[in-house]
């Protein structure tokens, strides 16, 4: 975390920013256990067009989502565009059997690697690939995205998770915070099931069945 970010959290918490407030305890672990999860923008990454900057969303605001699904061990996550992978440690925490990401980015990617031995989390892989290029989904059932890439990249993958559906039929649930691309999932077949708007930008979760007519 750089002095200049460090101070902008100090000012909204001298101004006594509820939010802020509430981050605190996890802010201070992730420092304490040195993982990284750091801003990054597009351009130092080196995603280009292809995706977008890096913001850490794992945290208490996460939770309050993945505490109100129905998950189980028969479960498995992927986060496309993990980043440095802080939305994989929170999804750690539940009873999913695998919680893994897709990053373009290699050095997101070894980041994310690294904090994920440091928590010693044994049940995660990063894979390092364009999500478009990535097919090998009919072991997942929760999608995780914050807002990782344009228009084009999320309609090839939503354009794999159905061929991933009609191979292995099973309800596919997506998580998607800041959904700028909701329309894509809708036209796909995909059904608004629930919004949370604890905080912003906000999370909506979006699902999809076997028989795309049936929730």
């Amino acid at each position: 975390m750089t002095v200049a970010a460090i101070a902008g959290h100090l000012r909204h918490l001298v101004s006594g920013d509820i939010e802020e407030w509430r981050h605190l305890p996890y802010r201070l672990a992730m420092k304490c256990r040195r993982i990284d999860l750091s801003w990054v923008s597009a351009e130092e990454s080196g995603v280009g067009s292809r995706g977008e900057w890096h913001s850490n969303s794992g945290g208490p605001n996460l939770e309050v989502v993945l505490d109100r699904l129905d998950i189980s061990q028969s479960d498995a996550a992927l986060d496309l565009g993990c980043g440095k992978g802080g939305a994989l440690l929170t999804m750690a925490q539940y009873r999913f059997r695998r919680v893994d990401g897709v990053e373009l980015s290699s050095d997101l990617a070894g980041t994310a690697r690294t904090n994920i031995r440091r928590l010693r989390i044994r049940n995660a892989s990063v894979f390092c690939c364009d999500a478009a290029d990535f097919r090998d989904l009919d072991a997942y059932t929760y999608f995780y995205m914050y807002n990782p890439f344009p228009e084009p990249v999320v309609k090839d993958v939503l354009t794999n998770l159905e061929a991933s559906r009609l191979r292995r039929g099973r309800k596919l649930t997506i998580i998607y915070k800041n959904p700028i691309c909701e329309k894509a999932l809708l036209d796909a077949g995909f059904r608004k099931t629930a919004e949370y708007r604890h905080c912003t930008p906000h999370f909506s979760i979006f699902q999809k069945h076997t028989d795309a007519t049936t929730l």
